[in-house]
């Protein structure tokens, strides 16, 4: 049976989600090194070699026993770049090594070659007191046998390629992307460019969730617009349920004749609908339900308002489920006139973050929430807490980019 929409607070639903969801849908995968990029480490990289093998030095220079007073070397050798090195350093001796060339045994310091000066004798004049070990990357001082160089749960950027292709790890282990399924239901949405009837309005959420989705790292299976009509929904919610690890549903969560949304989740998913309803502005008619280990959620269908509670809940699903999502990018402003919350209601106000004269501030953006002009003439949002109400025109408060 339909519920009334209750005034569930964010608190609650993203504590609820973490507590219900806790159980990852997938294993991981392995991926060539080259397709990590912005994939998330399923175990843990520990060194099996030592970073660098060898001691080594970070100038090209001299290698030396060490010394405190200026004084002269005789010249032994070069090293070569890439090959082992069997000369021995004894006192009063030294050898050329290059940047990153391995350093001789016997030898503890060295000697930048702008320190120096070669005498006509072949003899090296070193010109100044150095400091032992100076200017060596030591054996394992990078990465040792056994050390944890990456935790599970890293998002794999250009450094981390870098630590695996150190190692000789071509190929890792990701979390599989998780997958979600996005339904839009209504019998006016319309997914032709040939002319609207009366009545008709074209559909995008499909779209902007879809592309939401997939900048949070989710793999999306299927995108389909259905009629409302209670047995083509059931029909269709239940494949998706099977096919995906996430399932969104966009329409028909409100309590309006052809709202059947909550009724139908509440039918199709063995554990129901654990909530409907939050208190949230844009967004108060989201349903969350659950089938077997599944988060299944019924947004609100005006656009504004699918993508502000998309993006909050599915990015708790996916800390939920171990993988690391990107923190909002925060900043403090200037609000340039006064805005207001709902009553009862965490408000998520749009806005237009811009720099003026050196000074950041937000223009907040007006419309409906139906109105994807919203979106696009706005960059990110201010959130107005339920307890606040409103704040003021030049007040300093953290606007968020999208």
């Amino acid at each position: 049976m339909k519920q009334n929409l209750a005034l569930n607070p964010i608190d609650h639903v993203l504590a609820l989600i973490e507590k219900t969801f806790s159980k990852r849908p997938k294993a991981g995968e392995m991926v060539p090194l080259e397709a990590s990029f912005g994939r998330v480490l399923s175990r843990p990289l520990v060194s099996h070699e030592n970073v660098p093998e060898f001691a080594k030095s970070t100038v090209d220079g001299y290698a030396v026993k060490f010394f405190s007073t200026p004084t002269t070397f005789k010249l032994v050798g070069k090293a070569q770049m890439g090959k082992e090195t069997d000369a021995v350093i004894r006192e009063g001796e030294c050898m050329y090594v290059p940047t990153g060339g391995m350093l001789p045994e016997g030898a503890d310091t060295m000697v930048m070659i702008e320190d120096t000066e070669v005498l006509e004798d072949g003899r090296v004049a070193i010109n100044k007191g150095v400091t032992e070990r100076e200017n060596i990357i030591e054996r394992g001082s990078d990465m040792s046998i056994g050390k944890m160089v990456l935790d599970a749960g890293r998002v794999i950027g250009v450094h981390e390629i870098g630590a695996f292709a150190s190692l000789g790890v071509y190929e890792v282990e990701v979390l599989s992307s998780p997958t979600v399924v996005i339904l839009s239901t209504g019998d006016e949405l319309v997914t032709s460019s040939a002319p609207l009837a009366l009545g008709q309005i074209r559909e995008i959420n499909t779209y902007t969730l879809a592309a939401s989705a997939q900048r949070l790292g989710f793999k999306v299976l299927l995108k389909g617009v259905l009629p409302d009509d209670q047995e083509v929904l059931r029909s269709q919610i239940k494949e998706a349920i099977e096919m995906a690890d996430l399932v969104l549903i966009s329409g028909g969560s409100s309590v309006g004749e052809k709202d059947y949304t909550q009724e139908l989740l509440d039918d199709v998913c063995d554990q129901g609908v654990l909530l409907a309803g939050m208190a949230i502005k844009p967004g108060k008619p989201t349903i969350l339900a659950k089938h077997g280990d599944k988060p299944v959620i019924g947004l609100p269908g005006h656009p504004v308002s699918a993508i502000v509670v998309f993006e909050l809940l599915a990015k708790q699903i996916l800390k939920t489920w171990g993988y690391q999502v990107p923190l909002s990018h925060a900043i403090p402003v200037k609000l340039t006139r006064a805005i207001y919350g709902a009553k009862g209601r965490d408000t998520f106000q749009m806005v237009h973050i811009e720099n003026r004269e050196g000074e950041w501030v937000a223009v907040p953006t007006s419309g409906k929430s139906g109105m994807i002009t919203l979106l696009v003439n706005s960059n990110g949002y201010v959130m107005i807490p339920h307890e606040k109400r409103s704040y003021e025109a030049g007040e300093i408060v953290d606007a968020y980019y999208f």
